[in-house]
């Protein structure tokens, strides 16, 4: 959907409390978490998670965004390979409360084009 040379994002393979379009950030490369991530990173997982963002705001009419990120067992860390949540939100939304809830591939084809459509 949204990709660089160091990155990429796409709509995974669940939601969290009905809180459809929620995407992740993903590098390309092989890192368990951030405490492995080599810095000059940060400045694209910013700048597609930036872009995702505003994409989110036009295709889902959201009224905010979050992000999450998990490092270590300790940490709710459960996919060992380095993932940024992004969530659009909205008031009240519930999502920290909420179940996770699988896609179907239909949905998350519809979602990653509406995504695709807004990030142009």
């Amino acid at each position: 959907m949204l990709m660089d040379d160091n990155v990429f994002a796409l709509v995974p393979t669940h939601h969290y409390g009905g809180i459809k379009g929620n995407c992740l950030v993903v590098p390309r490369d092989h890192y368990e978490n951030v405490l492995e991530m080599r810095d000059n990173l940060g400045s694209d997982f910013f700048r597609v998670t930036r872009r995702l963002s505003h994409a989110m705001l036009s295709a889902f009419g959201c009224e905010g965004i979050s992000t999450r990120q998990h490092n270590g067992p300790a940490g709710n860390q459960d996919v060992w390979h380095y993932h940024l949540h992004v969530f659009p939100r909205y008031p009240g939304d519930g999502l920290y409360g909420g179940q996770k809830v699988p896609y179907s591939t239909e949905e998350r084809m519809a979602l990653a084009a509406k995504l695709r459509a807004a990030l142009l």
